[in-house]
């Protein structure tokens, strides 16, 4: 009969607790990360939409 390693449990719930940790933390980050951009004004947050143009200048 195989015996079971004393604490084995105890690791894996704090492995589990951290994981939650971690993934209630990058949802907050990513959040965040939306308000700050959102906060920005319009043509800050959507300059990928620039295409520029060969005498130098942009439009959208």
């Amino acid at each position: 009969m195989a015996t079971r390693k004393p604490g084995k449990g105890k690791q894996a719930r704090g492995r589990k607790a951290t994981l939650d940790a971690l993934e209630a933390e990058s949802e907050r980050q990513l959040i965040e990360l939306i308000r700050r951009r959102l906060a920005l004004p319009l043509e800050k947050r959507m300059n990928f939409l620039r295409k520029r143009l060969p005498g130098g200048g942009s439009c959208l």
